[in-house]
């Protein structure tokens, strides 16, 4: 194997690297459709006790085994829903 053949070998893996980079960066873009409940209660700025007890029961949910999917439009909904106008006390 001369010099030529270890700088290819180089080459070929630096490339075959930036290829898998590439790719995981083009699944990076997709736009994410449902979060966890960590991530939920972190994107609500609330602890994930707090978002157990008081907002996942008023969530529809998608379940798989032991996973747990919360639809980011049912975040939406949820804001959407109990958001109140500043100046106007809650009852």
């Amino acid at each position: 194997m001369g010099r030529g053949d270890g700088q290819l070998s180089l080459h070929l893996l630096a490339n075959g690297n930036s290829s898998r980079r590439q790719a995981k960066n083009r699944k990076r873009a997709l736009p994410r459709l449902s979060v966890s409940p960590d991530e939920a209660a972190e994107m609500l700025g609330v602890s994930r006790d707090y978002f157990d007890e008081h907002i996942l029961p008023d969530l529809r949910i998608i379940r798989r085994g032991r996973r747990i999917l919360v639809p980011l439009t049912e975040l939406e909904r949820w804001l959407d829903r109990n958001a109140a106008r500043a100046g106007i006390p809650s009852s």
